[in-house]
């Protein structure tokens, strides 16, 4: 990992580095069409009616308050994804040096640090689990893993850059 490290502050503090680096260099690229827009809009209610529909199925006793907060909790994303679709092509350029950029390697460590840190987190818990015969429901369990590794890989994430930016 150090040697990566050692890496990255090189290629950002040897080249004559600036914020250009991390962002994309490249203009836009011009005017959306409308329909990209109406598109995007389309995609986004189809994908929140489908999910409010789903949510609703699934709670049959009160159908339409779960519909309105599924359709509540589904709409921004799916109107960001489907802008994201019809709309960014036209407006972001993509850059083509991304794969190599210092945060993206960052991330890159921070994920395997996480990693390796909730799968020794995972093991212990079994051992203990196995050998003390503890009964744990595995919904807590599985919810506290994914809480664990996201902020351990936030943490590493933030060490590293912290480390790389001294």
């Amino acid at each position: 990992m150090g040697e990566s490290l050692d890496a990255a502050r090189k290629a950002c503090f040897t080249r004559g580095m600036s914020k250009a680096y991390f962002t994309s260099t490249s203009p836009r690229r011009g005017r959306v069409p409308f329909g990209h827009y109406v598109l995007a809009l389309a995609l986004g209610a189809v994908l929140t009616i489908a999910v409010a529909l789903v949510v609703a199925a699934t709670n049959p006793d009160d159908f339409w308050l779960a519909a309105g907060i599924g359709a509540l909790c589904a709409a921004y994303p799916s109107v960001s994804l489907g802008l994201k679709v019809f709309v960014s092509n036209n407006t972001v350029s993509r850059d083509e040096r991304g794969e190599q950029s210092v945060e993206l390697l960052w991330m890159r460590q921070a994920g395997s640090g996480a990693f390796l840190d909730v799968l020794i987190a995972t093991i212990v818990a079994a051992v203990i689990v196995m050998v003390f015969r503890f009964e744990v429901d595995a919904l807590p369990v599985l919810l506290a893993l994914i809480a664990l590794s996201a902020v351990d890989a936030g943490l590493h994430y933030f060490v590293i850059r912290h480390r790389a930016l001294k």
